[in-house]
């Protein structure tokens, strides 16, 4: 809040002087249409930030880059892409990065000792990072991590029926013929390829899951992108 009273005044001086402005908070990019304009506003702003405002800049973070260089440019997580249909908003590969890994450690086997507090920690935060990215082009990266997130809810879940008689009831119980359950439930394979044989996949299906509180992340995606 502080930030965006103080900076104020930056703003109103670069739109005197025609510059395209982009803040939030203390995050600051100013467009030009060349890479030489783009060096003298990088050095007329730093001396307007800290001669005029005493403020001190970051000089690490402050550069001149194309916006479409995806690994160069970030603002707020977000980065920009552009195709023959124009231009548009990707999220950034850190942030990326950043959502996978949470989703890592809330769907560890460690952590899902009951599954249904699991997969409501999964949804809450799942929810909020696709309301904030949702206006985004990121279909084919989310159906990724969508179908590699039903992956690690199934292998916690085969890890929770324990032994293979419990494997094998819980298998039969969801349609599976007992030839089948005895050989999925007395697999030596570890729990992460075992639960992606067919067996397992066809007892934890994707519409059980979701009944049980799975939040498909492609279902929800459709609804934010869509709204936004």
């Amino acid at each position: 809040m502080l930030a965006n009273v103080y900076l104020n005044e930056f703003d109103r001086e670069y739109e005197k002087r025609g510059v395209p402005c982009i803040r939030y908070a203390d995050d600051i990019v100013l467009l030009a249409k060349s890479e030489r304009a783009a060096k003298r506003l990088l050095e007329t702003s730093t001396k307007y930030l800290e001669g005029t405002l005493k403020l001190k800049v970051n000089q690490e973070k402050s550069q001149v880059v194309s916006v479409f260089a995806i690994r160069n440019f970030k603002f707020l997580g977000f980065a920009l892409g552009r195709n023959g249909a124009g231009i548009y908003v990707r999220v950034h590969p850190k942030s990326w990065e950043k959502f996978k890994s949470t989703l890592r450690e809330l769907s560890s086997r460690r952590r899902c000792q009951s599954i249904r507090p699991s997969l409501e920690r999964i949804k809450v935060y799942a929810r909020g990072w696709l309301n904030y990215y949702g206006i985004a082009s990121m279909k084919n990266n989310l159906d990724d991590i969508n179908g590699w997130l039903y992956h690690r809810i199934r292998m916690c879940i085969w890890k929770q029926w324990k032994l293979p008689k419990t494997k094998k009831r819980n298998l039969i119980k969801q349609g599976i013929p007992e030839y089948f359950a005895c050989m999925a439930a007395n697999s030596r394979k570890g729990y992460w390829r075992t639960s992606n044989t067919t067996t397992v996949k066809r007892a934890l299906s994707k519409e059980r899951l979701i009944r049980s509180g799975f939040y498909d992340l492609a279902i929800a995606y459709q609804s934010v992108h869509v709204n936004c």
